[in-house]
C-alpha cells in the first residue's frame, strides 16, 4: 500500500485454595523470621543492624532532586546504580511532580530506551502503552504488560490490566533488559516498577485542587502521620471529572491507597491498600484507516472525532488490592523479607470498533465488541538476603521463592450485525446498535512458581552480578461455549550475569548477558496454542557519576533476541499471533543532574535497529510497526531563589519520535513528530500565603496534529492534542 504521508488533525470467585496456599506461605516466612531470629545469641541480637529494615521496594532511595542514587528493582537489594551492571533510569518524585504527570507513560516519557504514547488518547492503554526497548505496550489479549508495582507484578489479563493512578506512586525505576531471573514471566525489553507512597516519618502532606482545559477539575490530598513513635500512617485520594479528546466523551476517577507501617529498627512491616474506580463514555480503541487519515480528499479528519458512539459505550472498571511487605533483619548480616498482595479488578465495557472504509474514504464501517470481567491475582514474594566475606570477597547473597496466581472469568460478545456505519466528516451519534453474538466465554486459571538465587561479589571496585532461576508456569483455559478445556505447563531456566568496574572518577563500565522467559495464555484465531516466548541479551555501557555529586549519566549498547514473539492480529480483534524471531539492537544515553541548586536537566536519545529475523509471512526482514528508530527528549526545570521573580519556576520540554511503521510489512509509515511541554510554579508563600503554590502545565503547547502511530492499514491512532491543567497545592 503506498499512501502518502500526510498530516491529519487531529473472575472468577478468588479459589479458596490460592488464599490457603498464601496464609501457609505466609505463616511460613513469619515463622522463619521467629526461629531465625530467636535463634541468635544475646550480643548479636544487641547489635545496631545495617541492613534495610523496611521492605526493599519500599525504600525511599537518596534523591537529589531527580537524580536517584540507589534502585532495588534491578537486583531486589539496595544497590548504588553506579554499582549496577545495567541500564536503569529512575524517575523521581519530584520529577513526576515537576511535570505533574497523568499516567504511566507521561512519567517515562523523558526516559532513554521508552516509548510511549504511541495510542494517542485511547483509553484501553489509559494513555501508557508503554514500550521498553520495543517490547511491552500491552493490554488486549496476548498483548503483555511489563508494569510491577513494588515488585510484583501488575497482571494484564484481558481488558482490565494497567492505568494505576501516578498521583499514588513514590517513584518508577525502568530496567532495561531481560529481568527474568529474579521477576519470573517478564517482557525482555524490560520491566517498569512503581513504587507506592507509604507511611514514614520523612513524608510531607500536601492538599491539590486542579482544574483544566476539557472540563477538567480535580481534588487530591496526601496526608499521613504518626500514632506513638513505632507506628505511622498515610491515606493518598484523588477524584477528578473530565471530557476527553474525543467529542462527545467523559472520564470519572475516584481513588484511595491508604497504609500503615510498624518499625521498631529491626523488623518493619508495612500493610497496603488500593481502591481505583474508573467510569469512562468514551471509544476504548479509537483508531481510523489510514486511508482516511493520509492523502484523504475529503481533507483531514477532525483530531476530536470519536469512531464510537457515547449512546452505547462504557468502560466501567473498579480495582482493589490489599497486601504487606515485610522485613526482618536477623542480625547484622542476615535479614528476612516477604511481600504479598492480593488484587481483584471487575470491568463492564462495550465499544465500537473500526472495520473497512468504503471507497469514497469517508464512510466508516464499524464492529461491535464488549467484555464483562472478573479478574483476581496473588503475588507472594520470599526473600533471604546474606552478607558476608570470603577472603578479599564481599558477597551479598540472595535467595527467593516467589508465587503468582491468577484468574479471569470473561464473557465477550463481538459482531458487526446492524451495527450501523459513520461518517468520518460529518458522524452522527446515539444511533441503535443491536445486541452481538457471544464469541468468547472463558474462565482462565493461571500459576507460576520460581525459585531463584543471585549473588552480588565485590573485590575492590570490580562488582560481579550472577544469578539464575527456574521457574513451572501453568495454564488451564475453560471454553464455556463448547465445554473444552485447554492445559499449558512451562518451565524454563533463566540467568544473567554482569560486571561492572568503578574507577576514581566516577566512570564505570559494564557488561551483562541476561536471558527472559514468557509463557503466553490465551490462544490464536484457529484455536492453536501458543509457544513460550524466550529472550536473550547482551548488553555494554559506561555510566559516569562522580562522588558526592548530583549527576548520571548512563550510555548503553544492547542487542536482544526475542524468539516466539506475539502481535496484536490485525484481521480479528481481541487475538494474536506469533511472528516468529525479532531482533532488536540500539544505542541509549541519557543524562540527569541537578546543576547549582536552581536547574534539574534530564536528558535522553535512543536508537534502535528492529527487524523480523523469522517468519512464515510477509513480515520477514520488515520492522516491526509502532517502533521508531530514533527518539530523543530534553527536560530542564528552572528555580529563581532571589530578586524581583524570586518564588517562580519554570519547566520547559521537548519530545520527538521518529516516523514509525504503519504495518506489519512496512507498506507506509505515520511522519515522526515533536511536542513542547511547558511548566509555571510560583511560590505563593512570597506573597504572604505561607506553604500554598500555584502551578501550571500544558502539554503539547503548539498544539501539534500528528498521528501517535498505526499498527495496520486499517488501525492508525490520533495523536493528543495541547492540554493545560492549573493547580493550587497547600503542603505541610
Amino acid at each position: 500500500m503506498n499512501i502518502p504521508q500526510q498530516r491529519a488533525r487531529q473472575s472468577a470467585p478468588f479459589r479458596r485454595t490460592a488464599i490457603s496456599a498464601a496464609l501457609q506461605a505466609a505463616c511460613l516466612g513469619l515463622a522463619l523470621a521467629s526461629s531465625a531470629s530467636h535463634a541468635q545469641d544475646a550480643a548479636a541480637a544487641r547489635q545496631e543492624t545495617v541492613l534495610p529494615t523496611v521492605s526493599i521496594f519500599g525504600e525511599r532511595a537518596q534523591e537529589q532532586g531527580y537524580v536517584a542514587s540507589r534502585s532495588a528493582a534491578a537486583t531486589k537489594t539496595d544497590t548504588p546504580l553506579i554499582e549496577t551492571p545495567q541500564a536503569i533510569s529512575v524517575i523521581t518524585r519530584a520529577e513526576m511532580d515537576a511535570r505533574n504527570v497523568r499516567d504511566l507513560g507521561e512519567a517515562v516519557a523523558y526516559s532513554a530506551g521508552v516509548t510511549s504514547g504511541g495510542t494517542g488518547e485511547t483509553t484501553l492503554f489509559g494513555g501508557n502503552s508503554v514500550r521498553v526497548r520495543g517490547f511491552g505496550g500491552g493490554g488486549t489479549a496476548g498483548f503483555s504488560f511489563n508494569e510491577y508495582l513494588d515488585g510484583m507484578k501488575l497482571q494484564g489479563t484481558g481488558y482490565d490490566g494497567g492505568n494505576l493512578d501516578p498521583y499514588l506512586l513514590e517513584r518508577v525505576d525502568v530496567v532495561k533488559g531481560p529481568a527474568s531471573v529474579l521477576f519470573g514471566q517478564t517482557q525482555p525489553g524490560g520491566i517498569v516498577n512503581m513504587v507506592s507512597k507509604r507511611a514514614g516519618a520523612d513524608m510531607v502532606n500536601e492538599v491539590r485542587l486542579g482544574a483544566g482545559t476539557r472540563s477538567h477539575v480535580d481534588a487530591g490530598v496526601d496526608a499521613g502521620g504518626a500514632i506513638g513513635s513505632h507506628l505511622h500512617w498515610r491515606v493518598t485520594g484523588l477524584a477528578l471529572d473530565e471530557h476527553l479528546q474525543q467529542d462527545p466523551a467523559k472520564r470519572k476517577r475516584k481513588v484511595v491507597a491508604p497504609s500503615l507501617t510498624w518499625s521498631n529498627g529491626k523488623t518493619s512491616l508495612t500493610a497496603l491498600a488500593h481502591y481505583q474506580q474508573d467510569d469512562i463514555n468514551a471509544t476504548l480503541v479509537n483508531v481510523i484507516p489510514a486511508a482516511g487519515l493520509f492523502g484523504n480528499p475529503g481533507g483531514r479528519v477532525a483530531g476530536d472525532l470519536r469512531v464510537g458512539d457515547p449512546g452505547f459505550e462504557n468502560w466501567d472498571r473498579t480495582t482493589s488490592s490489599i497486601g504487606y511487605l515485610f522485613s526482618h533483619a536477623v542480625s547484622d548480616t542476615l535479614a528476612l523479607r516477604q511481600n504479598l498482595r492480593y488484587s481483584r479488578n471487575e470491568l463492564d465495557s462495550r465499544w465500537l470498533y473500526r472495520r473497512a472504509l468504503a471507497p469514497d474514504r469517508r464512510t466508516l464501517n464499524r464492529s461491535a465488541f464488549s467484555a464483562v470481567e472478573d479478574a483476581a491475582n496473588l503475588n507472594l514474594d520470599n526473600q533471604l538476603e546474606w552478607t558476608f566475606k570470603s577472603g578479599a570477597f564481599k558477597h551479598t547473597l540472595l535467595a527467593g521463592v516467589d508465587y503468582q496466581r491468577r484468574t479471569n472469568d470473561a464473557v465477550r460478545h463481538f459482531g458487526f450485525n446492524g451495527v450501523p456505519a459513520l461518517d468520518l466528516f460529518a458522524p452522527k451519534y446515539k444511533q441503535a446498535v443491536p445486541a452481538q453474538a457471544v464469541f468468547q466465554s472463558e474462565d482462565v486459571v493461571g500459576r507460576q512458581l520460581g525459585v531463584y538465587v543471585q549473588d552480588q561479589v565485590k573485590l575492590g571496585s570490580l562488582s560481579l552480578l550472577v544469578g539464575g532461576r527456574h521457574d513451572q508456569a501453568h495454564s488451564r483455559t475453560l471454553n464455556r461455549l463448547n465445554n473444552s478445556t485447554t492445559l499449558q505447563d512451562d518451565d524454563a531456566f533463566t540467568g544473567r550475569v554482569g560486571v561492572i568496574y568503578n574507577f576514581a572518577g566516577g566512570v564505570a563500565p559494564y557488561v551483562s548477558y541476561a536471558t527472559s522467559f514468557e509463557p503466553i495464555s490465551g490462544r490464536a484465531f484457529n484455536g492453536g496454542i501458543f509457544e513460550p516466548m524466550k529472550g536473550k541479551q547482551v548488553e555494554a555501557g559506561l555510566k559516569y557519576q562522580p562522588a558526592g555529586s548530583a549527576h548520571m549519566v548512563t550510555f548503553a549498547l544492547f542487542d536482544l533476541t526475542q524468539q516466539n514473539m506475539t502481535t496484536g492480529d490485525p484481521e480479528h480483534t481481541g487475538f494474536s499471533i506469533q511472528t516468529g524471531e525479532v531482533r532488536t539492537r540500539g544505542i541509549e544515553l541519557e543524562g540527569k543532574a541537578q546543576l547549582l541548586k536552581d536547574l534539574d536537566l534530564t536528558a535522553a536519545y535512543t536508537y534502535l535497529d528492529d527487524e523480523v529475523r523469522r517468519s512464515n509471512n510477509p513480515d520477514l526482514g520488515k520492522r516491526r510497526a509502532q517502533i521508531p528508530a530514533h527518539s530523543a527528549s530534553v527536560w530542564a526545570n528552572y528555580s529563581v531563589r532571589a530578586g524581583a521573580l524570586a518564588g517562580l519556576g519554570l519547566g520547559l520540554g521537548a519530545r520527538y519520535t521518529g516516523k514509525t511503521q504503519g504495518d506489519t510489512i512496512n507498506s507506509f509509515a505515520a511522519p515522526g513528530h515533536t511536542l513542547f511541554d511547558l511548566a509555571l510554579r510560583y511560590d505563593l508563600g512570597r506573597l504572604g500565603m505561607k506553604a500554598w503554590m500555584a502551578e501550571l502545565h500544558v502539554n503539547n503547547v503548539a498544539d501539534k496534529e500528528y498521528v501517535a502511530s498505526c499498527f495496520a492499514t486499517h488501525s492508525c491512532y490520533l495523536g493528543l492534542s495541547r492540554s493545560a491543567r492549573a493547580s493550587l497545592k497547600y503542603n505541610w
